[in-house]
């Protein structure tokens, strides 16, 4: 392919536009798409990272709780574990109905962090259950708002995104998700040796929250700076990719991106 590039006549290769990284167009501009400097993109991929680290760890600290702390039955911990995903499907529903009421992309990277938050007070709420199928309720809760977090997440990639740049996009958001996975699960693991698994529940949960209030500001300074910066996308369409793939499964561990939306219980 490069000798036959090299071998094009003069004319041809004036008139071809150059590419660096980024999207030509026909004209020869660059469209170049990097993280770092989205801020928008930016701050809804770390804090949803760091709200899964957070919370993540329950996928290990959720049998233990379910069949040891509560005497539930496996057939509990299944029902329990089903909720989850079960909930999913109205949530997303709802946030695609809700999303596409959006006019601006600050919407959605505020909805990323309303269901973040959602998530993590049902965690939290969990460590006061005194039976495990007082669970379903707050899994069919917390399954709803993990649904709608995709939506949002998923939406805001593909109208800040440009199409050809949006593989690196999903590819950047499932590294920092997987990331965020494997630290809860590292995190959990670690703790529940020395640790009983209700106070391990409640914690998570109060981090989680924590967290999103932590970003509160973060996402504030980042509209801003997108709005100075023209990166603001108001009034575009709202419709949602269907080959992207979901960030959890149950406990947010799976990622964004194209064909990985595997799942861990």
């Amino acid at each position: 392919a490069a000798a036959s590039q090299a071998a094009a006549s003069p004319a041809a290769a004036a008139n071809r536009p150059a590419v660096s990284g980024g999207v030509a167009t026909p004209g020869g501009t660059e469209i170049g798409w990097r993280l770092r400097r989205d801020p928008l993109m930016l701050v809804m991929v770390v804090s949803t990272a760091v709200v899964i680290a957070a919370i993540g760890g329950i996928n290990v600290i959720e049998v233990f709780f379910i069949r040891e702390t509560l005497g539930g039955s496996a057939t509990t911990y299944g029902l329990v574990s089903a909720a989850w995903m079960a909930g999913m499907l109205p949530g997303t529903w709802l946030a695609v109905r809700l999303a596409r009421r959006l006019d601006d992309d600050a919407g959605l990277v505020r909805g990323v962090l309303a269901t973040l938050a959602v998530c993590s007070l049902m965690v939290l709420l969990a460590a006061t259950v005194p039976a495990a199928g007082v669970l379903v309720p707050l899994w069919l809760v917390g399954g709803a708002a993990n649904g709608g977090e995709n939506v949002f997440a998923n939406l805001l990639t593909a109208r800040r995104v440009p199409e050809a740049m949006r593989a690196r996009a999903y590819a950047s958001y499932g590294a920092a998700v997987q990331g965020g996975s494997m630290a809860g699960f590292l995190i959990g693991g670690a703790l529940l040796a020395v640790v009983p698994p209700r106070p391990l529940i409640a914690g998570a949960g109060v981090v989680g929250l924590l967290v999103v209030l932590v970003f509160v500001p973060f996402v504030t300074r980042a509209v801003r700076r997108s709005s100075s910066a023209g990166l603001a996308t108001p009034g575009r369409p709202a419709e949602p990719e269907p080959a992207a793939g979901d960030t959890v499964g149950p406990w947010l561990s799976a990622s964004h991106a194209r064909g990985s939306g595997t799942s861990s219980s």
